[in-house]
């Protein structure tokens, strides 16, 4: 299974970076020690029923110097993620090396690409298709970022985000072995403390 976003990270990745000593200034203004979100994460069979359902809890723990920059720490179940907001947008640390994760701000046919692994096509090339889309989740009607990922030959990935709160909605896709696509797994914002 391809995770993609930071969230999905937090509970599939595992970084292996060196934490530097001394006085970490501050990332930036956009998070805190104890900005928590709360999603409600929803597995998929292929024909499209509800395998499993619960509930999957990030929270910001501290921050983090890593290769000479300052990151939030996230926590969850397994390993920390680390994120940081730029002037192109949020970033995590995959593979070692920091990706944008969420462009921000962004403008209809904005791309980047994320890599989810060192395996070769392992990646999702992600584009902007609208701007102030409103997507309804647990938490309510908000508007959002909507971007699309492809690899090279399918749909990976539909992703609403914004930057209050971040990740709003993903919906993962796969294939079922036979090339049909299905929806895998979903994440929908339940609750966001600041």
């Amino acid at each position: 299974m391809k995770n993609i976003l930071f969230l999905s990270a937090v509970t599939f990745f595992a970084c292996s970076c060196k934490k530097n000593e001394g006085t970490v200034p501050p990332a930036s203004d956009d998070f805190n020690t104890g900005t928590t979100w709360v999603y409600k994460y929803t597995n998929y069979d292929a024909a499209g029923a509800i395998i499993s359902s619960a509930n999957m809890t990030l929270s910001i723990t501290g921050q983090q110097i890593v290769a000479g920059d300052t990151w939030w720490v996230a926590s969850s179940a397994g390993a920390p993620t680390f994120i940081r907001k730029t002037s192109a947008g949020y970033h995590t640390i995959q593979n070692n090396v920091s990706q944008l994760q969420f462009k921000l701000p962004a403008a209809v046919n904005d791309t980047w690409r994320v890599t989810y692994s060192n395996a070769a096509g392992d990646y999702g090339d992600y584009k902007v298709l609208a701007l102030n889309e409103n997507v309804t989740v647990p938490m309510g009607t908000i508007a959002c970022y909507f971007a699309e990922a492809y690899d090279s030959n399918s749909l990976e990935d539909k992703v609403w985000y914004n930057d209050a709160n971040l990740l709003v909605k993903q919906e993962q896709y796969d294939d079922d072995g036979s090339g049909t696509m299905y929806k895998d797994f979903s994440l929908e914002l339940v609750s966001f403390i600041p």
